[in-house]
Formats: structure tokens, sequence, C-alpha cells
């Protein structure tokens, strides 16, 4: 059964404390859900927009929670100051461009997004020991890459996905009643430095269709990925209820 949703941010510098509407109470740290049954077919696309730094595979060889120390033994500061040429990453929270990716597809194969799982780096810790991620769903040995947020395959994939999405309920001989796109707040153009809102195209794919579309901004994105309901960074949740 497939889980799609999101996590509340309150403000850009992940500082805000978030509220949240409970059915009869308002309040914190809550998982709040519907479930939906009817004469509809759920469909939905994830919108990705990472690419591998350099293909290179490393090894967490010490991680506690969210935090990640060390990689192949080494602290994993010093090596992203290498990555960088600098410290300055240090100061950014989240960290521009820079996440960490698991590949759940073959290794060294051509790079298929839809197989990545990408977190979120948070920031350095003040004592510059390790980094933060936005989840802390990793584990000792799990094998990662260094990724770039790329902002034209970012652009380019929620466009086609919503596009081949929209194609595809066509062609099953349903009609799209109407959508929901869940977007990473990291992916508006103030935080991508684009002078084009990704929102925006999965706005005019709609249009075309003439199909109303809800969305809103969050901090964390869920989706089934590779057969699990996962929670993912850095991507658009685009879903669409559609009837015989």
């Amino acid at each position: 059964m497939p889980i799609l949703g999101a996590g509340v941010v309150g403000d850009y510098a992940l500082s805000s404390p978030t509220r949240q509407f409970c059915g009869s109470y308002v309040g914190k740290q809550h998982v709040v859900g519907i479930m939906l049954t009817g004469d509809f077919n759920p469909y939905f696309r994830i919108m990705h927009g990472c690419t591998p730094l350099d293909g290179v595979y490393h090894r967490i060889t010490k991680i506690e929670g969210p935090v990640i120390y060390e990689i192949d033994g080494k602290p994993i500061v010093e090596m992203i100051d290498e990555l960088y040429g600098n410290q300055a990453w240090r100061r950014q929270h989240p960290v521009n461009l820079l996440t960490i990716g698991v590949n759940h597809g073959r290794r060294f194969e051509e790079s298929n997004e839809s197989n990545y799982v990408n977190r979120l780096i948070t920031g350095a810790l003040p004592n510059g020991e390790g980094i933060g991620i936005f989840e802390p769903d990793l584990e000792p040995g799990t094998e990662i890459q260094f990724m770039l947020r790329d902002t034209a395959k970012m652009i380019e994939s929620a466009k086609r996905n919503s596009a081949e999405l929209m194609e595809q309920i066509k062609a099953d001989g349903r009609e799209a009643l109407f959508g929901m796109y869940i977007d990473c707040a990291g992916r508006t153009a103030t935080y991508s430095n684009t002078t084009t809102e990704e929102a925006s195209v999965v706005q005019e794919v709609f249009n075309q269709y003439n199909t109303p579309l809800l969305g809103f901004y969050s901090g964390v994105e869920v989706a089934p990925l590779l057969q699990k309901s996962r929670g993912l960074d850095w991507t658009g949740i685009l879903v669409v209820l559609a009837k015989e």
C-alpha cells in the first residue's frame, strides 16, 4: 500500500518549531494521515536531480544517529574540506551543492537517478568532528557516494516525469481528477539559485491537461521507492488520482 506524504518544516533555517492540526488539537512531532479508498487509482512519480560527484564509493565507518564522523576510516569533514578546497562550506546550513547518496541499484552501472536515496548535509558540527544529515537511517558499513545537486537536471526531471505520468494515465484509459505536488523546500529558486521555480514546470504540464494541482513545500518527502516507502531528501513527489 503506497504511503505518500511529507515532513513539515518551520522555516528555511530549520530552526523554527512546527505545529500540526491533529484532528481535535494542535501538536508537534506527530504523524497525521488519512487513508483513501474509492473508484480511483493512485499514480505517482518521484522527481530527482542529483548526480554522482565522481562515482567513487565510500563506506561509513563511524556514525551515531544522524551524525557521520568517518568514512573509509577517515574524518569526513576533512575529506569534504579537500573536495571544496577550503572550509567555507562549514558555515552553510544546509550545505549547498553537496549531498550524500546511497545507490540501491547495481554498482558502477550507468547512473540512474531513480535508484538513489539522497541525504542532505545539514552542516558540520561546531567542533568539526562530523556532519549532520537530515535522516538518522544510515548505518556503519553503508556504502555512500558524494552527490552534486544538479539544478538543470532537477528542472528537467520535474518536467519529464510530470508529462510522462499524465501520458501514462491517458494511455491507461483513465481521467486525472487532480494532482498533489510535495516539493522539498530546498528545490526553490532561492535555495537552488535558479531563475525558474522548479514547481512552475509541473504547473505548466497540469495546465496543459486542464487538471487541478495542489502543492506545498516540505522538509522531507515520503514515497515508495524500490518496493519500500522511504523518507527522501531534495525530491519532488507528484501524486495524481485518476478514475476510469
